[in-house]
């Protein structure tokens, strides 16, 4: 055993972003092409932070532009807009870039946009992640209005999803700070001014705080909202169950 206490400790994990970048298929050119990088130059450019975080926060005003357009009606010429995986595919690839580039001020907004479209295709579950990472995403006071969006977001899921009663508890949170209950509808999120800032995503009625106070994360969001989705899907199975078990008598 070593004199020193700190030669005993773990080697400290290299950031995500490293271990990404060194695995053998990580698509350098298909990333570097998304966000506007020159393909040819990729593994250069995207193994500079700096470069590739301006290439994420220019790529996500530039995706803002495409899809303000596509939502107006308009026709956008824009190569973001003739991708074939415009809007969501797109939106979903730019957060990941902002996530793994650690671009935070981005992704609360970029994540909401994905969330709407994710609800707008039916498919709350991944809507309902997307909800979680834009909320986790911001420090209050930043950018609340994306926040408060989700959460109105959520109630809309929840409610489908056949929880109305989590879903009656947020949407009297959001009354309580004055948050409209549409918000989640404007492309770009504005708060009236007498409506509070982001309170850090606990939900009321539903997951507690961390016992270390910090706000939840996207893993404990995300997992409770699984498990409430889950509960759903179980009860009504069993009430389909019941239904043919009282026919068959």
């Amino acid at each position: 055993m070593s004199d020193d206490p700190a030669s005993d400790l773990p080697a400290p994990r290299p950031p995500a972003r490293d271990i990404a970048l060194r695995r053998a298929d990580f698509p350098f050119a298909r990333v570097a092409k998304r966000l506007g990088l020159d393909p040819e130059n990729a593994q250069v450019a995207l193994r500079d932070d700096e470069q590739a975080r301006a290439a994420v926060r220019d790529a996500a005003a530039a995706f803002y532009e495409a899809d303000d357009a596509r939502r107006s009606g308009l026709a956008s010429t824009s190569p973001m807009a003739l991708d074939p995986d415009f809007p969501t595919g797109v939106g979903m690839s730019l957060v990941g870039a902002a996530v793994l580039w650690e671009v935070r001020e981005v992704i609360p907004r970029l994540a909401l946009r994905v969330a709407t479209d994710h609800y707008e295709d039916g498919e709350d579950a991944l809507a309902a992640s997307y909800i979680a990472l834009a909320q986790e995403s911001v420090d209050p006071g930043e950018d609340d209005a994306s926040a408060w969006a989700a959460q109105s977001l959520l109630v809309q899921v929840l409610q489908r999803s056949g929880a109305p009663g989590q879903a009656a508890e947020i949407a009297q949170d959001l009354a309580r700070h004055g948050v409209p209950q549409d918000l989640w509808k404007q492309d770009d999120p504005t708060l009236p001014d007498d409506s509070m800032s982001w309170h850090g995503g606990a939900f009321v009625g539903g997951i507690p705080p961390r016992r270390d106070e910090r706000s939840l994360s996207f893993e404990d969001v995300h997992d409770y909202l699984d498990r409430l989705l889950e509960d759903v899907r179980r009860e009504r199975e069993a009430e389909v169950d019941g239904e043919d078990g009282t026919a068959s008598d």
